[in-house]
């Protein structure tokens, strides 16, 4: 029904809490915009101009604008709130913790740890996503032309040992896996020494 929204940036909200805020004009007229910490860091600033993927949610008397800076990430979206007892909160908690193509390797190589990093995720919840969406996912990987990654693949120790350092210094989850995502994506030499020098300085922390 609304499958984007291209417009310029009034505000943006950071709230702290697994749903941020995002104000979009589009043709003298403002749309109110729930978006996950990863789309709210991936957008532009105040008087950019933007597209922005939407899903419209209609519960009751409610309706509700989701946003997403890929149509991979909304897609991902629908097909969690596919899963029994998901809301589209508890869903945008999830895209916005672990990339699309990330949850997906993760519940088809059934890692609940990775799973339950997201806000509101326990054991119980990460179990389901991977017993529901698994065949999904495979389909949803087909379909996208992306191989599907053996069972049991995951990170090394060193990017484990990289995550920890990284949470120690105050950043958030979905700041940590959008960094270790692109050092995995450049190959970055599999050395925590390395990796950690890699990753402050995309976070701007180090200098370039």
């Amino acid at each position: 029904m609304l499958a984007y929204l291209r417009g310029t940036i009034q505000f943006k909200q950071l709230t702290g809490g697994a749903v941020d805020r995002l104000v979009l004009e589009v043709a003298g007229v403002g749309f109110e915009l729930q978006v996950s910490h990863r789309t709210f860091l991936s957008l532009g600033q105040a008087g950019d101009s933007v597209t922005v993927n939407t899903a419209l949610i209609i519960r009751e008397n409610e309706w509700t604008i989701f946003g997403f800076s890929s149509v991979d990430e909304r897609e991902m979206f629908n097909l969690v709130q596919s899963v029994s007892g998901i809301g589209p909160k508890l869903a945008l908690a999830l895209v916005g913790t672990l990339a699309p193509q990330e949850l997906a390797d993760a519940i088809l190589s059934e890692d609940y740890k990775l799973i339950s990093q997201a806000p509101g995720v326990g054991a119980k919840v990460a179990q389901r996503l991977v017993l529901e969406l698994k065949a999904k996912i495979e389909d949803w990987k087909l379909r996208k032309g992306i191989s599907i990654a053996p069972p049991g693949k995951g990170r090394s120790a060193a990017f484990e040992e990289v995550r920890e350092i990284l949470a120690g210094l105050g950043y958030t989850l979905t700041e940590i896996n959008m960094v270790l995502k692109k050092a995995e994506d450049e190959r970055v030499e599999d050395d925590v020494e390395v990796l950690v020098k890699h990753s402050l300085k995309v976070l701007g922390t180090v200098p370039s």
